[in-house]
């Protein structure tokens, strides 16, 4: 009953419910996206004003999702976030029971829910084409925003040279508004990503204009994550195009398929955890990754001291100097707030356990899904997106951390692709591009 209930367009004008509140969601939504982008400048700093105007933001972020939603006319409408995701959160909150620090760990949970709830209410609520209309539209701003603040301000917009200084490698690389090129580099992949699928309203030298803008400025950033998915992630979303117009709504492989890409990391996971000296061989040149290798070697040993359960959801980093860090790592490792590793972080807070249910959510069923087939234009978009978000994670920390910006990206093209392919199990036909934004059922 419920499955059935999520696959109507919350937006529809029936006479159960009016669209009096689109405007709603549609600034919630706006704000959603602008906190996001904006967060990395504004927690450069673990406490302070901006980070209450942060918090506060995203509460009433939340307020107006709920409202948007209008609970009082169908209360199921609440029941917006898919089940895999929910057991991934619910594990992170058990997490908190032999937490290290359950006060922070509570704090930063609260609004990784917030965020991750919001994010899936609003998307639904305005439905496909809206909110993939409000994410491209912000995401221009943004890279216009990017290069007005690097040509006119270099000191703001580009990293200062500082030869043998500190983080003396991202001398000379573009960040325009973002306070690191890594993130710039990131919003560039994802407007490449939402200017070559799902686009075909917009015109074509636009499109190609904003591509290129944004190419531009992923090379100047020099975010080589971010330039290596934005690649795959091409390649990914042109297959699913090529695929939803030679097979249609046919089935593209058993969805079961999809556990073997649980299966290759769970074995890795576990062999790490009985033995860990092979790996920690692989990262013994301190200087390899950019460092990041002096990082992951701390974290490795600590989730084979405790692999089952972790410190604790929230518990590992910016704990001060009794944190778990402080007693794994050295010098300027423990001055870091991340472990550059989405995947690391998630075994030494959460364990094992809890890393293969969020790996569930958040590779295992939007595979299945996809492998079901079917021909709606922004399943081409949400695949791409989503690869590039994981494969992002391998190099920065942001799987269900908060309101981080791969985060976000993720759980609005996961809530894309459920809302996309619940129309194609479903066997109807799905709402296209050139039908009309609103008003649909």
């Amino acid at each position: 009953m419920l499955a059935r209930r999520r696959r109507k367009p919350l937006n529809a004008r029936t006479a159960e419910g009016h669209g009096g509140t689109e405007w709603l969601a549609s600034a919630g939504f706006a704000a959603l996206l602008a906190l996001t982008i904006l967060g990395p400048s504004m927690t450069s700093e673990n406490y302070g004003l901006q980070s209450q105007i942060r918090m506060a933001g995203y509460l009433l972020i939340s307020l107006m999702s709920l409202v948007a939603l209008e609970p009082w006319r169908r209360p199921e409408r609440l029941l917006v976030v898919p089940w895999p995701l929910l057991v991934g959160l619910g594990w992170c909150w058990l997490s908190l029971a032999w937490a290290i620090e359950p006060a922070v760990g509570l704090r930063r949970l609260v609004l990784t829910s917030l965020v991750l709830w919001s994010t899936f209410a609003l998307v639904r609520r305005l439905d496909l084409e809206r909110s993939v209309l409000l994410v491209r539209g912000i995401f221009v701003i943004t890279l216009v925003a990017n290069f007005v603040v690097a040509l006119t301000s270099p000191a703001v917009g580009i990293h200062p040279v500082n030869p043998g200084g500190f983080e003396s490698d991202l001398s000379g690389d573009w960040r325009g508004i973002m306070i690191q090129k890594n993130y710039a580099g990131l919003t560039c992949a994802m407007t490449i990503l939402l200017f070559a699928f799902h686009a075909e309203r917009v015109h074509v030298a636009l499109r190609v204009a904003v591509i290129i803008a944004s190419a531009v400025f992923l090379y100047l950033s020099d975010s080589q994550t971010s330039q290596i998915m934005v690649v795959v992630s091409l390649i990914i979303g042109a297959l699913f195009t090529w695929l939803a117009q030679t097979k249609g709504r046919e089935r593209l492989a058993p969805a079961g398929l999809a556990w073997v890409l649980l299966a290759i990391p769970a074995i890795l996971f576990v062999s790490m955890a009985i033995n860990n000296a092979p790996y920690l061989e692989m990262l013994a040149d301190p200087a390899g990754f950019t460092g990041r290798t002096q990082i992951w070697t701390a974290l490795i040993r600590f989730y084979a001291d405790y692999p089952l359960f972790g410190a604790g959801y929230g518990s590992f980093w910016d704990l001060g100097p009794t944190g778990p860090i402080f007693q794994y790592g050295k010098g300027w490792v423990t001055e870091i707030s991340q472990g550059h590793n989405g995947y690391l972080d998630l075994l030494v807070q959460i364990g094992l356990p809890g890393t293969l249910l969020v790996l569930f959510a958040t590779l295992v069923w939007p595979t299945q899904r996809l492998l079901r087939g079917g021909d709606h234009p922004v399943r081409p978009l949400a695949a791409a997106a989503f690869i590039f978000c994981l494969g992002h994670n391998l190099t920065e920390s942001m799987l269900f951390d908060r309101d981080s910006l791969s985060q976000v990206f993720l759980l609005i093209a996961l809530a894309w692709l459920w809302m996309a392919t619940a129309s194609d199990v479903a066997g109807m036909r799905a709402p296209r591009v050139t039908m009309p934004l609103a008003g649909r059922r």
